[in-house]
């Protein structure tokens, strides 16, 4: 079964009530007659079976076989149920057909692109403030929404967005002002990046993202491998048996909460539209990297790496250079160094490493300082010759009280696992209490979300490495 499927994201704001811009939820149908006439060719043939069991059920009962009316009830059940059958099966190639038709857009804006580039051009500010009521032509905005929907098959309360919403240009170009015509609208798909994944710190690592997923995943895993033997002359070889188990992804919701001023949202210019985008996708992000690394599986959260059986290296009497190594160690004599490598850790992590000296004394009595200072992280970048990557998803603290232990993980993030559902749905309250006596609107994203560790061995981690200042005697 492949797992990298190109996905849709979609963002829902809640639907119009009053039928002005957008529909409500009972009267979208992602697959049009399709989708209705197998729903109800489904009911009707639960109908039937559940008529044929009540007269079987009765008979056995009684303990006696079918009375001449019942036997003919039944074959009359019997042949409504295959013709059925036929029918469901036919309503399901049509649904298959309209879910898999191209995309047919006429917007009129900016010509009939191609649906990546002119998905692209969506704005999601607008679409909020046409949900809130204010006057303006979001009619490019409804037909992106619907064709999202219609290519995702599944139902939607408000507006679907794509995935191109979250990408944007690596460069900048002249393309305001007196200068916008001289340059021609080309899609570029390598000169984009997508906001989500660029946030997402075990993604910028490495992680093995799995995009589009329907229902639960089992992905195998190797637990044991076949034992190669060395044999003499007519000897036998004995049969040994690789075993395998599988690492399963079921969909999880994360959600969280914002708010933007009413000021800000009327301002529909691609500055407050960027501000939106950006922090819809760090909002998202941090949650998935919080349980990515920590999650406890509680709770409906997912088994994050710390949980998931990954090696534990002890902190808490000595931080040098051979304890850093024991980290690459275990994972390497695991045989688990599999991909790419690198740390994780946040900021006054990184400071804490930038301050202790790699052969100092660091608690040796009597201390014993060396010729050069060099620094177990010599650049904030950069630990044992792996990339290390700062977020504040990891604990560690010296201004708590009392201060907080710091959690390090490093490892080969390509076993990291991360899937995606639904996407992200967005829900729009411009009435909650609080927000509405501050003139903000309030608006809630939520996110089908799963991370699993394929190969535990491959991950090493520490959570009691202190992050007070180093005194060197």
């Amino acid at each position: 079964m492949p797992f990298l499927v190109k996905s849709l994201s979609i963002l829902t704001v809640s639907a119009r009530r009053d039928g002005a811009l957008f529909p409500n939820a009972g009267d979208v149908r992602l697959d049009g007659v399709a989708s209705m006439r197998l729903h109800e060719l489904q009911e009707k043939r639960a109908g039937i079976v559940a008529d044929m069991r009540g007269i079987n059920e009765k008979a056995e009962a009684e303990k006696r076989d079918y009375s001449a009316d019942e036997d003919t009830t039944h074959k009359s059940l019997k042949t409504e149920l295959a013709g059925l059958d036929k029918q469901i099966e036919r309503a399901r190639d049509l649904q298959e057909a309209e879910r898999s038709a191209p995309a047919i857009l006429h917007s009129g804006r900016h010509g009939d692109g191609s649906y990546e580039q002119r998905a692209g051009q969506f704005s999601l500010v607008k679409a909020i403030n046409a949900r809130l009521g204010d006057p303006v032509d979001a009619a490019f905005e409804r037909e992106i929404s619907q064709e999202v929907a219609r290519r995702s098959g599944r139902k939607f309360s408000g507006i679907a967005v794509p995935d191109e919403y979250f990408r944007i240009e690596k460069r900048t170009l002249l393309t305001s002002g007196d200068a916008a015509s001289l340059y021609p609208e080309t899609h570029r798909g390598d000169l984009f990046i997508d906001l989500l994944r660029s946030a997402i710190v075990t993604g910028r690592l490495g992680a093995t993202i799995l995009d589009g997923l329907v229902g639960d995943q089992d992905i195998p895993r190797q637990t044991k491998s076949s034992v190669a033997a060395w044999l003499s002359e007519d000897a036998a070889l004995t049969e040994t048996d690789p075993d395998f188990d599988d690492v399963v992804l079921s969909p999880k919701t994360v959600g969280s909460m914002t708010s933007y001023s009413r000021r800000t949202l009327i301002n529909s210019v691609p500055s407050i539209e960027n501000i939106v985008r950006r922090d819809l996708a760090a909002v998202i992000a941090n949650a998935i990297d919080l349980q990515a690394m920590l999650g406890n599986g509680s709770g409906n959260t997912p088994t994050g790496i710390v949980n998931a059986g990954a090696t534990e290296i002890d902190l808490s009497v000595r931080i040098n250079w051979e304890t850093i190594l024991a980290f690459i160690a275990s994972v390497e004599h695991a045989d688990a160094a599999i991909g790419s490598l690198g740390w994780a850790m946040n900021a006054w992590s990184v400071r804490k490493l930038r301050s202790v000296l790699k052969d100092g004394p660091n608690g040796d009595s009597p201390p014993v300082y060396p010729a050069h200072h060099d620094f177990l992280m010599e650049a904030p970048n950069m630990l044992a010759g792996y990339p290390a990557v700062t977020t504040s998803a990891l604990p560690g603290n010296p201004n708590d009280s009392p201060a907080t232990l710091a959690t390090i993980i490093f490892g080969a993030w390509s076993q990291l696992l991360v899937g995606y559902w639904s996407s992200t749905d967005i829900l729009v309250n411009p009435f909650e209490t609080a927000a509405y006596a501050r003139g903000r609107v309030l608006i809630r994203a939520m996110r089908d979300v799963d991370v699993a560790v394929r190969h535990p061995a491959s991950f090493a981690f520490t959570n009691n490495m202190a992050v007070t200042p180093f005194v060197y005697p």
